[in-house]
C-alpha cells in the first residue's frame, strides 16, 4: 500500500502543466481552458451597456435640475 503523501504527490506531479482545475472561479482565469482569452457573453455586455446608459441619463437629469 502506498503512502498518503505518495498518493498526494504523485497526483500533483502528474497534474502539472494541464489545464486549471474546474473548482478555480473564472474571476481568476485570464484564458479559458483552451487557451483563448475568455470573453464576455454578449447579453451581459448588452446589460452592462444599458446600465452604463441609464446612469449617464440619470446624472444628466440630476444635473438639469
Amino acid at each position: 500500500m502506498e503512502d498518503v503523501a505518495e498518493v498526494i504527490a504523485k497526483d500533483v506531479k502528474q497534474g502539472e502543466g494541464h489545464t486549471p482545475p474546474s473548482e478555480s472561479p473564472l474571476a481568476f482565469l485570464r484564458r479559458g481552458a483552451d487557451g483563448k482569452p475568455i470573453e464576455m457573453n454578449s447579453r451581459v455586455r448588452t446589460m452592462l451597456l444599458g446600465i452604463l446608459v441609464a446612469m449617464v441619463l440619470l446624472v444628466g437629469i440630476l444635473l438639469v435640475l
